[in-house]
This record gives structure tokens, C-alpha cells and sequence, in this order.
């Protein structure tokens, strides 16, 4: 009888071991597929621009931004670059600066410099105001009435069309990747397309 209960306790020792040595694989196994997981995940990052002022909700869907978005942003570089006075356009073309993409910087930034020059020689004043705001992607053709003043005397008023050209980088970030005036064919051209 001893020799039973002996041999019994043997074997559930035996079995308890080869539980537990199973139980140990097993988390070993997990561990090793987790740990290769968490090796080979793409790291992703996402930034998102976002205007000072959003007066629509936008939605970030599968890394593309729809068209809400790209109305906000566009309407606020050309808020940057066409409503200004002698005093505030330094400081707006500092804050659109940041925005540029890399590759369209040292160009625009050339730009920028002329247009301050221009800008505090003149004491010119603009004044864009939105009228319409067409999208295709990543492109918006803004149309609206453009006011220049000289020192306290109205200039020209006229309406003009702004084509802005956005680009979302590899880390998600959106910036600036053309901006420029238009003629009427162009808006026509960018309609049929």
C-alpha cells in the first residue's frame, strides 16, 4: 500500500511537471510571437495641421483628410498671405513660413522677403474675402474679392482666383506645397478635371 501511494505521488509529481513545463512553452511561444510583433510593426506617427480657427469638423479616414479639411487649411494659408497691413505681414509671413514645404521653401520664402519689401515701401493693406472654395484632392481653387489699399486710400478691389496646393508628408504633417494666382481658364482647368 505504500508502495501505491508512493508511486501515486511519483506520478502526480511527474504529471504536475509536465504540466507546468507545458504551461512555461506555451508562454515562451506567446512571448516570442508578441515580441516579434512588437518588432516588426510599422511605427507610425501621425500630425495633424490644425488652423487657429475650425469652423467645420473635419475627419482623418485611412491617412487622407477630407475635403473640410483641406478648406480650413487653404483658406488659412491664403488668410496669411492676403490679409495684411504694413504691421502684421512680418509676423505672417514668420507663421506661414512654418508651414512651407521643404522643397517649395527657399523659394517662397524669396517671395515672402519681396512682397514685405514691397509691402512697408508702398504702406500697402489687402483684404481677401472667400467667396467660393473649390476641392480636388489635396488642391483647393479659392476664389473671392481681393481689396489693396495705399497708406488709407482703396487701390483696386477685384475678384481673383488662389490655387493652393497641399502635401501630407511621410509622418502625416500637411504643409504647403504651391500657392499661386490663377486666371480664369485655370479654374475652368482645374473644374473639368
Amino acid at each position: 500500500m505504500r508502495s501505491d501511494k508512493h508511486t501515486s505521488e511519483i506520478s502526480g509529481n511527474a504529471y504536475q511537471r509536465r504540466s507546468w513545463m507545458l504551461a512555461a512553452l506555451i508562454s515562451l511561444a506567446v512571448n516570442l510571437v508578441l515580441a516579434f510583433g512588437l518588432a516588426t510593426q510599422k511605427q507610425t506617427v501621425q500630425q495633424t495641421f490644425i488652423p487657429p480657427e475650425l469652423d467645420k469638423p473635419f475627419l482623418l479616414k485611412d491617412g487622407q483628410y477630407n475635403n473640410a479639411y483641406v478648406e480650413q487649411v487653404a483658406t488659412w494659408f491664403l488668410s496669411m498671405a492676403l490679409n495684411y497691413t504694413p504691421a502684421s505681414f512680418k509676423y505672417q509671413m514668420i507663421t506661414f513660413s512654418k508651414h512651407i514645404d521643404p522643397e517649395l521653401y527657399g523659394e517662397m520664402r524669396k517671395i515672402l522677403r519681396k512682397e514685405l519689401d514691397d509691402i512697408t515701401r508702398q504702406n500697402r493693406s489687402s483684404t481677401f474675402f472667400v467667396q467660393k472654395v473649390r476641392i480636388r484632392g489635396m488642391n483647393a481653387l479659392v476664389t473671392g474679392i481681393r481689396r489693396i489699399s495705399i497708406g488709407a486710400t482703396p487701390a483696386t478691389e477685384e475678384q481673383q482666383h488662389w490655387l493652393v496646393k497641399l502635401t501630407q508628408r511621410r509622418d502625416g504633417l500637411v504643409t504647403l506645397a504651391d500657392f499661386k494666382q490663377v486666371d480664369a481658364a485655370a479654374v475652368k482647368d482645374f473644374m473639368k478635371r
